[in-house]
């Protein structure tokens, strides 16, 4: 990859305010532009790239410090409380109308994805995202342990005939739940996207429509982000 095509794709997207897309193409382009100065013998190329460098290192911190301001909670939205064995809490309900056409950009932190129906809850949570957001382009997971890479990338395959870039970051230290829009929403749920029970047997309802699915207990909390209060 070239490394000046990535940091251009950078600017793009933080000119269209797709700030968690431009942080990706910043962080990837800055290495790879630090990849070439290394193995760079023509010293003429190199000060050319290094009279540069210094101004997308300055872009690239402004972009983190804005999306720092995204996900930092603001405004307190509403409160949901979910009692242990109850249903009708599927994700299109619960945080449902926060998800629409203003929306086009995720950024989610999930740490475990061990099992597979860690797996199915998020590919369940992808689907009603791209249904009620035409304009998604850019979906972030922060995550910690994953069992499955093969079946994420088939998902980043799937997505991206679909015009989704998703991509996959590892915090060995992440234990938070969370997801933000680039809307200004930021939905804090105990249990993350981990909040459903196995279903009854496999000939039930709640195997396709998750409002049947009893729920373990947890509280989701929304705030509107601080950059958006």
């Amino acid at each position: 990859m070239n490394p000046k095509d990535v940091l251009m794709k950078a600017v793009h997207c933080e000119r269209d305010k797709r700030l968690l897309q431009s942080q990706h193409y910043y962080q990837l382009g800055l290495e790879l532009l630090r990849e070439f100065l290394h193995i760079e013998r023509n010293s003429k190329i190199a000060k050319r790239y290094y009279e540069h460098i210094g101004q997308y290192i300055q872009r690239s911190k402004k972009v983190d410090r804005q999306i720092a301001q995204l996900l930092k909670t603001g405004e307190f939205l509403e409160s949901i409380r979910i009692h242990e064995n109850s249903e009708g809490h599927s994700y299109e309900t619960m945080i449902g109308k926060y998800f629409d056409g203003e929306v086009n950009e995720i950024y989610l932190e999930e740490p475990y994805f061990q099992q597979i129906y860690q797996l199915e809850n998020f590919i369940i949570f992808l689907e009603m995202a791209v249904k009620k957001c035409p304009h998604l382009k850019f979906i972030k997971l922060v995550t910690n342990r994953v069992r499955y890479d093969s079946y994420f990338r088939d998902l980043q395959t799937n997505l991206r005939a679909r015009g989704i870039e998703l991509v996959v970051d590892r915090d060995n230290h992440l234990h938070d739940r969370k997801v933000a829009l680039n809307t200004g929403i930021v939905i804090k749920i105990g249990r993350g996207l981990h909040i459903f029970k196995a279903a009854n047997s496999p000939l039930s309802l709640g195997i396709m429509d998750y409002d049947f699915r009893r729920c373990l207990k947890t509280d989701v909390d929304i705030w509107r982000s601080a950059a958006k209060a």
